[in-house]
């Protein structure tokens, strides 16, 4: 029959009582701390998510100014309006953030430069006949400069972050060394009153307490898998269970608080990725590099939705060098990948073993053991997928696919932005009749060239091509037919010449071709097979042309034999233009 504590010395089961009282009041105690410790990091978290989403707001308000002086659409003020009221909501958000003088100080200075752009940015909207204005393309360049300002002075709320996350480290050290001083002063009062019962009760107190003893130093000195096993059937053995779910409870706390900041900080980094390049490829080799070094995920992919096909393929990947993983193509609802781009929900897969009609195709490697795919998109369009795999014996766990959505949602607003970037740039440097390089574009082509092709003492020719009798086919058959005629014209330079040439719009229905290390007498036989090729190309109507088809007149000329300046050059190659015109046209003539 055991005795209870009470009945082996009532004294002991006092100090058991009271060290019982005094270890869970510390408990208490630290894991408030720890509670209070992680609150933090969730505010923290919330000021990055704000940050991020402040400067992808600030981003996004040249997008609608840009559009209005490109085409002159009054419906992109609307648009501004919507972009303006995100930037208002997140800076409102943020000012209700807790902050110290640094904080409100850049604050206050990115509210009242957001108010500056956006009225800049009004003043462009409310301009009648934007298109090919001087005065708003002017405005425009100090709307970009201001609006890098804005969103680099913006850029400081990132720094204070990492300044209040330091702070935070610090605080979190200290309430370790509290707790330890703590747990101290326990094993010091059982320390002093164990000695006293020992030659009593060393076979039924004090070894247990010994073990109590070295258990709670244990966990007082952070080592929270520390367990105590205590067999005695009494109080003791309760209090060392009740020490062993303080240190589960404690070490699930701090496993979670780990987890909370290493999320935080990767936040943080893809945020950072996000906002420092518009490039797409550049972007994707990044974000999958990035993810797998700061979360220690050593193989992660990003598939992209190819929308002509319909199928999904692997644009980024890391950790898969080994196996030699080729380019992975998935149909939209064939395997893993394809039906999780067609629910849009994301999978978690713990175990591939164990996972009922996963296709062995879509374990990309024998190593792998856990998979988790989440799709991202934009305004309820799917642009593709993040996959992330863990090796054997690692596994994914339920909290990893929350945080891989919420990545997810800021790669597919960052595509999408790096989309809109691709577009805004080429239309202002294409021709929006025929798809070809505008005038503007081609003049600072061909001077990047002639300086490329004068240092390396190389040769670059210019063709210039006028249509015949363009404004006969234009009162003959309209000027919407003759539309039709430039943009056919221009699909048919665009195959005639190579890839390592340049096809630009140079004016009414002028064309321009730059043809790098390219010689005269290669040029000219270029030239004389397009010639022959658009007098031969079945345009509508090309038999009420005066010489009974649709032909050209061509000039060459040559750098830098010709001329070594670039308007030297285009006049040469012009003014051999109009030779062959005057000659008869339908012809090919060198400079």
């Amino acid at each position: 029959m055991r005795l209870g504590i009470a009945q082996k010395l009532s004294g002991v089961f006092l100090l058991g009582v009271a060290l019982f009282a005094v270890s869970i009041s510390t408990a208490y105690i630290v894991m408030g701390d720890l509670s209070n410790t992680i609150d933090e990091s969730s505010k923290l978290s919330r000021k990055v998510n704000l940050i991020g989403n402040l400067q992808l707001s600030l981003n996004k308000l040249v997008i609608p100014v840009a559009e209005y002086i490109s085409y002159g659409d009054k419906g992109e003020r609307d648009h501004y309006d919507k972009l303006i009221m995100e930037v208002s909501v997140n800076l409102e958000e943020l000012k209700q953030q807790k902050g110290d003088a640094k904080w409100d100080e850049v604050l206050s200075t990115v509210s009242n430069d957001s108010v500056k752009l956006g009225e800049m940015i009004v003043d462009i909207l409310y301009m009648d006949n934007p298109v090919g204005n001087k005065a708003a393309a002017q405005l425009m360049k100090k709307v970009y400069e201001f609006s890098e300002r804005v969103i680099g002075e913006a850029e400081r709320f990132h720094r204070l972050t990492i300044e209040e996350m330091k702070r935070m480290e610090e605080a979190a050290k200290a309430k370790r060394r509290k707790a330890n001083t703590a747990f101290a002063f326990i094993l010091i009062i059982a320390g002093i009153a164990l000695p006293l019962f020992s030659l009593y009760l060393s076979r039924y107190v004090t070894r247990p307490l010994l073990a109590l003893h070295k258990g709670v130093g244990a966990i007082g000195e952070g080592r929270l898998d520390h367990r105590i096993d205590i067999k005695t059937g009494d109080e003791i053995e309760a209090l060392a269970e009740k020490f062993n779910n303080m240190a589960v409870s404690l070490e699930d706390a701090k496993k979670e608080l780990d987890r909370r900041l290493l999320e935080l900080y990767t936040l943080y980094n893809v945020s950072k990725v996000l906002n420092t390049t518009f490039e797409t490829e550049q972007l994707l080799v990044r974000l999958v590099r990035d993810i797998s070094k700061n979360l220690d995920i050593h193989r992660v992919m990003i598939m992209l939705l190819d929308e002509r096909t319909q199928e999904l393929y692997s644009a980024s990947f890391t950790g898969f060098e080994k196996e030699g993983l080729k380019e992975v193509r998935r149909k939209i609802g064939e395997g893993l990948y394809g039906l999780v781009v067609q629910t849009g929900t994301g999978r978690l897969i713990k175990d591939v073993d164990s996972e009922l009609g996963l296709a062995k195709v879509d374990i990309l490697s024998p190593d792998i053991r856990s998979i988790l795919a989440v799709p991202f998109g934009r305004r309820d369009r799917t642009l593709g997928l993040l996959c992330a795999f863990k090796d054997r014996p690692g596994t994914f766990e339920w909290y990893d696919l929350e945080f891989f959505r919420a990545v997810s949602e800021q790669v597919g607003v960052a595509l999408e932005n790096a989309r809109l970037y691709l577009e805004t740039k080429l239309q202002a440097i294409t021709d929006g009749l025929t798809g070809l390089y505008n005038h503007r574009f081609f003049r600072e082509r061909l001077e990047i060239e002639i300086e490329r092709t004068g240092r390396y003492n190389h040769s670059l020719s210019l063709i210039m091509l006028d249509v015949d009798h363009f404004k006969h086919y234009n009162d003959t058959h309209g000027h919407p037919r003759g539309d039709e005629l430039l943009r056919e014209l221009a699909d048919l330079l665009q195959k005639s010449i190579r890839k390592a040439d340049l096809a630009c719009r140079y004016g009414g229905e002028e064309f321009a071709l730059i043809l790098p290390e390219t010689g005269k007498e290669t040029a000219v036989s270029l030239a004389e097979r397009i010639r022959k090729a658009i007098s031969e190309h079945p345009f509508p109507f090309r038999e009420t042309q005066p010489l009974g088809t649709l032909t050209v007149s061509i000039g060459v000329s040559t750098f830098p034999t010709d001329n070594k300046e670039i308007d030297g050059l285009i006049k040469k190659a012009d003014d051999a233009l109009y030779r062959a015109k005057s000659e008869g046209r339908n012809k090919v003539v060198g400079a």
